[in-house]
């Protein structure tokens, strides 16, 4: 008998293991609350319904933070149920011919809700059941925890149903809804309700699992482990181009995000220009085979500001906001170009909305300049761009020559002065490598990261006009082929974010939407949305939210998440989904589908991932 013995007291100790881990510390019940080790609950049970319940009429609850359902259903006897629907039926009808009016119209209601569930089980053959729904609602302390209970009673209130709490019986409730399949006999009396099974069903808040496009790139699982393969290709009714905006305070895995990503697309044929300030893509670019370019360094990477686009994104024709006049769009490209040189300008020259070493005077001169040295080489509002090769543009050296001959005229003699001096270093000193001298980049490989890894220390005002250059060199060979699939990448969105210069965001605006035309995508990648909510600026920025199809919401801050809910009007499941995400989660929305996520990375993603940017 002893070896029996033992084998119980072993698979005892086990249970008991398993116990005290699923166990809380402590149970504390009390009259309409329950102290769970440090939290703090209660159950409330559903009394009332509306007349009518829409498909997945639950759904709305499972949301909201800190809530629990649990939903009971019984079968019932048929026969016993059909008889005691005919008694309801028989005294509601007395109670029609006998009552006052508010009688009467209680009665009639009762009396046409049993008949449609007579119906149903007679000539439709449905099976009915009782159905108890419970909620319970946890909480850190006691003030989050009744502020939690009003929100859930006034949203159920919302559909017409109502939340009783379980008063003195907190602990017959707690054993209600928990996962042990119990349904102590006074909540069932306290909230019980015939159901036929049609709604039972589709009461059901699992709507769907996962976002399934059946091809792309499986980027993860969701939170209730559904896949997650998302194709940005795809255009349907709420998914109308391939853009993309990433959001995520440093370190929650942003980078690793898009290497995973482009790397899919690059598999799947895509082309990909990322421009990369803090030189974080190099192992893209080297598990692709592709190039990564120097534009600190006017070797390889040289982009002559001069020399005319052969294309610029053009404002819609609806556009409020426009960023190219009328009479810029008439003239021509070379006009067009005008208007990104004097952001250019303004970007590299201009310190501050105060700055009196550059006014509105001495852009005035620049641009007469710029005018001269273009007809010294024989460029014209007529010229075709197209058909001048790089090494007959004029560049920064032979802009500063036209200023220094400017000074021997008297008229407008203190501005060219000015203009000599705020120009020397892009024409003579330490800038000279960046602007001066013809187009070098090339764009012949299918991964190419442009990489500002040396103007990493250099002043705000030299990062943010090269970065504005490359974006613009980055339009120009986006729209040269409308076919190929391509991906413009711009991280660290934030440099462009400049109050004082509105058009380097207007320029990025019209990018997006222009890319919807196109085989093409704008994946803008940044910190903070608040970076973008000056109000200088808020118009063009919210249209990195408004314009993409997709968006990729990681870890934010307080503030961010606030200025997010106003553009979006967040769930405050989906508040806490962002708020409390760990590294590599967040909050993915694909046109009207919105999915928490957790990006999954494989040992293949850490070939192209690298160490750059956070591993």
């Amino acid at each position: 008998m002893a070896e029996p013995k033992r084998k119980k007291q072993e698979s005892a100790t086990a249970m008991t293991g398993l116990l005290d881990v699923l166990s809380p510390a402590s149970l504390h019940f009390q009259h309409k609350k329950v102290l769970q080790g440090d939290s703090y609950t209660r159950t409330l049970v559903v009394t009332a319904y509306p007349g009518e319940l829409k498909p997945a009429f639950l759904s709305r609850f499972t949301t909201m933070p800190g809530v629990t359902l649990t939903m009971h259903a019984l079968p019932t006897d048929p026969y016993n149920l059909v008889n005691a629907i005919k008694i309801t039926m028989g005294e509601a009808e007395s109670r029609m011919e006998t009552g006052n009016s508010v009688t009467k119209e209680r009665a009639l209601k009762q009396f046409n809700d049993s008949r449609v569930l007579l119906k149903k089980i007679d000539e439709e053959q449905q099976k009915v059941f009782n159905v108890v729904i419970l909620f319970k609602v946890t909480a850190p302390n006691e003030d989050l925890l009744e502020v939690r209970v009003r929100t859930l009673e006034h949203r159920l209130s919302g559909v017409g149903m109502r939340g009783r709490t379980a008063m003195n019986n907190q602990e017959e409730a707690f054993l209600s809804v928990g996962p042990w399949a119990v349904l102590d006999p006074k909540i069932f009396k306290m909230g019980w309700r015939n159901m036929p099974a049609e709604t039972v069903a589709g009461s059901f808040p699992f709507v769907y699992s996962g976002l399934n496009d059946g091809n792309g790139v499986l980027l993860g699982k969701d939170s209730a482990g559904g896949i997650v393969l998302i194709d940005i290709w795809l255009r349907s009714g709420d998914r109308t181009n391939s853009n993309l905006t990433i959001l995520g305070k440093p370190g929650v895995g942003k980078t690793t995000t898009i290497k995973k990503w482009l790397k899919e697309e690059f598999g799947r044929g895509c082309k990909i220009i990322m421009l990369d300030p803090e030189n974080e893509y190099p192992s893209l670019a080297e598990g692709c085979n592709g190039a990564v370019v120097d534009i600190g360094d006017g070797t390889r990477g040289r982009i002559n500001p001069l020399q005319v686009r052969g294309s610029v994104p053009k404002d819609d024709d609806n556009e409020k906001d426009r960023l190219y006049s009328k009479e810029e769009v008439e003239k021509g490209l070379v006009a067009l170009h005008f208007n990104f040189l004097r952001t250019f300008f303004k970007l590299y020259l201009k310190e501050n909305k105060e700055d009196r070493d550059f006014t509105q005077k001495h852009l005035s001169c620049l641009e007469m300049a710029l005018i001269e040295t273009y007809e010294r080489f024989d460029i014209t509002w007529d010229t075709d761009p197209t058909t001048i090769p790089n090494e007959k543009w004029p560049h920064m050296g032979h802009l500063y020559e036209t200023i220094e001959g400017k000074q021997k005229e008297t008229k407008y003699k203190q501005y060219w002065e000015d203009l000599e001096l705020l120009l020397y270093p892009a024409a003579k000193g330490a800038d000279q490598f960046l602007w001066c001298g013809p187009t070098t980049l090339e764009a012949k490989d299918e991964v190419v990261i442009l990489n500002l890894q040396q103007l990493l220390d250099a002043d705000e005002k030299l990062k943010r006009s090269q970065f504005f250059n490359a974006l613009s060199w980055a339009w120009g060979v986006i729209d040269e082929d409308w076919e190929q699939r391509i991906i413009l990448g711009v991280d660290e969105t934030y440099l462009l974010a400049d109050p004082e210069t509105p058009q380097t965001l207007m320029f990025l605006r019209n990018c997006s939407k222009r890319m919807r035309k196109r085989e093409g995508g704008l994946w803008a990648i940044t910190h903070n949305m608040i970076d973008f909510m000056d109000p200088a600026i808020r118009r063009y920025g919210q249209a990195l939210l408004d314009n993409p199809a997709y968006k990729f919401f990681m870890g934010q801050g307080e503030h961010d998440i606030e200025a997010l809910n106003t553009l979006l009007h967040l769930s405050d499941k989906e508040k806490e989904t962002i708020a409390g995400a760990k590294r590599g989660h967040g909050l993915l929305l694909a046109g009207n589908k919105r999915v928490a996520i957790k990006i999954e990375i494989t040992a293949e993603d850490r070939v192209f991932i690298g160490s750059a940017g956070g591993r």
